[in-house]
């Protein structure tokens, strides 16, 4: 950014929130695009679900609490404790190397939302120090005025009222392989980004009917990825799973810089943000030191 070039930042966008505020205000002073590079946003069945929550289709209602997780077995490719993923000064940590995804999970339901409470537990690596995998529990404000409540003034449906509030359950980590599933719970429905939910294809809706445990429909999504073409079939194909959907980022990127902005609205640099302030209380929590910390 200091040669005026545009940023596209692989994650994670920074190790602390002050380095992250740092290089926002940075862009902004020099006019450029900058974004953390959370390709997930981007996939079609995110895009759908979006439209689910938030467009003219939305179907789910409030959001009242949002399940996610990512966790792999870093030892299958990684040595300890010589990797960098065990070594705290490089960036290492499951927090900054897995927490950033069902983090962005999280805040898709909740945008800009700032959490009132988050609480963490987990295991922290004696030798390396560096956190090996958690839990975390979070809690959105109300966005509005109105509390949750059943009393005569509530006439639509006779249900409580849930204005932006919500909760959040998130695991990560680098132990063992997860189910790695995103799933939001609305008071109309429930919806769930089905695994791989970093980099999904297919999206599931489960309509809520009149009484406990009742559906009134289920609704699938699936958006297949593009076909590799030959060139990357003769260089041995991809090494990691659905990575052919990097090229939804790239052209979003590509749309927004060639349009003149400085930010991509499938996620923000305020979302990025709250991410990174979510990641500095989770290792605070777990007493983890931030890479310039001694």
């Amino acid at each position: 950014m200091k040669a005026n070039k545009h940023v596209l930042l692989e994650k994670p966008f920074a190790c602390t929130a002050a380095d992250a505020e740092y290089l926002i205000q940075l862009a902004k002073e020099r006019n450029l695009f900058l974004m953390e590079g959370m390709w997930t946003r981007f996939f079609p069945a995110v895009e759908q679900a979006r439209r689910l929550i938030f467009g003219k289709d939305a179907v789910l209602g409030e959001v009242a609490s949002v399940f996610s997780d990512f966790n792999f077995n870093a030892s299958d490719n990684e040595e300890y404790p010589t990797s960098f993923v065990y070594n705290r000064k490089l960036g290492g940590g499951a927090s900054l190397l897995t927490g950033p995804y069902p983090i962005a999970a999280v805040t898709l339901f909740y945008p800009n939302a700032e959490p009132d409470h988050i609480k963490v537990v987990g295991q922290v690596d004696e030798k390396t120090q560096v956190d090996l995998q958690a839990s975390i529990a979070i809690s959105f404000p109300p966005t509005g005025t109105l509390s949750p409540a059943v009393d005569d003034t509530n006439t639509e449906e006779n249900t409580p009222k849930l204005p932006g509030c919500g909760v959040a359950s998130l695991s990560y980590g680098l132990l063992c392989e997860g189910v790695e599933q995103t799933m939001a719970v609305g008071t109309k429905a429930r919806l769930t980004i089905q695994t791989p939910s970093h980099c999904p294809t297919k999206l599931k809706v489960d309509l809520k009917a009149q009484g406990r445990g009742r559906a009134s429909g289920v609704y699938e999504y699936e958006y297949p990825l593009p076909k590799d073409t030959e060139e990357i079939t003769q260089a041995g194909g991809f090494i990691y799973p659905n990575s052919a959907g990097f090229c939804y980022e790239a052209a979003a990127v590509a749309r927004c810089i060639a349009a003149g902005k400085t930010e991509v609205p499938q996620y923000t640099l305020t979302e990025t943000l709250v991410g990174m302030k979510i990641l500095d209380q989770v290792r605070a929590q777990l007493g983890v030191k931030a890479v310039h910390e001694d």
